[in-house]
């Protein structure tokens, strides 16, 4: 991920659907995948915090 392509807007937004998908691994039983959703989801937001 390059976060100087993305706008801070850009980085939140996939933050917030990588959350959701996130939530909804968890509630099938899902937690490895849901973990590293979860990762990304951090890598997006420390992005955006760069942006900001």
């Amino acid at each position: 991920m390059k976060p100087t392509t993305l706008t801070k807007a850009e980085c939140v937004r996939r933050a917030r659907n990588l959350n959701q998908q996130a939530v909804a691994y968890r509630s099938c039983g899902k937690r490895g995948w849901a973990r590293s959703l979860i990762q990304q989801r951090k890598r997006y937001m420390a992005a955006a915090r760069l942006l900001a």
